[in-house]
């Protein structure tokens, strides 16, 4: 996977980035786990975990379940240092 320079940062990321927001809400943890495996398997090592994009969460119980899933991954995997996670806010 190529990488390229994020702005200014110094920080390089994937070409490729993996959006987890349909992670607990149209996507099991299990999947979402597979997927985050995969992901890396294959280079792509840039993640956005913001949920603010059409799909939002659909209800208050669901809101917050991409990060949650997240963090049981990098606990569960111990990978959370090869990840590059963004994230954004709105109000």
């Amino acid at each position: 996977m190529k990488q390229r320079e994020l702005g200014r940062t110094g920080i390089s990321v994937s070409e490729m980035c993996l959006g987890t927001m349909t992670f607990g809400t149209q996507t099991s943890e299990a999947d979402s786990h597979a997927q985050m495996d995969m992901a890396l398997d294959h280079g792509v090592q840039f993640w956005d975990c913001a949920e603010m994009y059409p799909v939002n969460p659909l209800s208050r119980e669901t809101q917050g379940d991409a990060e949650r899933i997240l963090g049981n991954w990098f606990e569960m995997t111990g990978r959370r240092g090869e990840v590059v996670l963004a994230t954004k806010h709105s109000g």
